[in-house]
């Protein structure tokens, strides 16, 4: 009467088609791809929260027609079942490309997946390297547009997102257990060696620049050995070399600290003899 025939034949034609899924193998569910869940949505495919009845609904498009397959206790249960309906009523192929497409991130490389592997525990930055509001682990930073922390990381020369995180520690461990995972226990264990030294001169008396020789200071360079200027923070650096490996000893707003520093590293690690020495050469 009040919405005409045609109404009617639509709301008959939508609770006729029931999704009959008794015939059907179990499915994993779809998982997202990294980032595109938002805050209170469901982090699969096919599934969405319903308010009104307080339980997760899954549904599945079928000939242009959105169709309900059910409402679940279990968010996990819901995916598994849409799985199922794309699996019966779209074929294995279409579940497939499905998973495949799900399962790459925006650059349309594939997700960084974690399961099976082991907790590990974060990577934390040495001293000197954590910069104001930057995250004290290796692999982390907070994004101001999620409000949230930030794992990456860099496989094959790209930059791959791990996941968003409320937590600081929790994105550290993640990116640790990527580490692991795409490059090796060596490359994990390198990894925090290289984070773990600290280069510590609180006992170390003061100590004069060493000054390069005159013709070996490139423009822009610093004047003194073990100095460099980093672009990115607008300050200097000193680093010096230990056991043949690069070890940082901190950033400087003036050249002439970072040119000390180095110094005293030196005189440290390599003894009066080595400061002595490489002033010599300079001279």
């Amino acid at each position: 009467k009040y919405k005409g025939q045609g109404a009617l034949g639509k709301a008959r034609d939508q609770n006729s088609f029931i999704i009959d899924l008794s015939d059907i193998p179990p499915q994993p569910p779809i998982p997202k791809s990294a980032g595109r869940v938002r805050d209170g949505a469901s982090k699969y495919r096919g599934v969405s929260f319903n308010k009104q009845a307080n339980k997760w609904v899954a549904r599945i498009s079928i000939d242009g027609k959105e169709r309900s397959i059910g409402f679940y206790e279990n968010e996990e249960e819901a995916a598994a079942d849409y799985a199922r309906a794309v699996f019966k009523y779209r074929s294995q192929a279409a579940l497939n490309k499905t998973r495949e497409h799900r399962a790459r991130d925006k650059s349309g490389e594939p997700n960084i997946d974690l399961s099976g592997i082991t907790p590990q525990l974060p990577i934390s930055k040495s001293a000197g390297r954590v910069k104001e509001g930057a995250s004290k682990y290796t692999g982390v930073n907070f994004n101001k547009q999620k409000n949230k922390w930030q794992a990456q990381i860099s496989i094959d020369g790209k930059n791959r997102l791990i996941g968003h995180y409320m937590n600081e520690e929790e994105a550290g461990a993640d990116y640790a257990r990527a580490v692991f995972k795409y490059k090796g226990q060596g490359a994990l264990g390198k990894a925090r060696e290289q984070d773990s030294f600290i280069i510590d001169l609180t006992d170390v008396p003061p100590q004069s620049p060493i000054p390069k020789r005159a013709g070996h200071i490139k423009e822009g360079a610093s004047k003194y050995i073990g100095g460099t200027f980093n672009k990115q923070t607008n300050k200097w650096r000193a680093l010096i070399k230990i056991d043949g490996k690069l070890r940082h000893i901190g950033y400087y707003d003036n050249e002439e600290e970072a040119a000390v520093d180095y110094a005293r590293a030196v005189f440290k690690y390599r003894g009066q003899f080595g400061t002595e020495s490489q002033s010599g050469r300079n001279n």
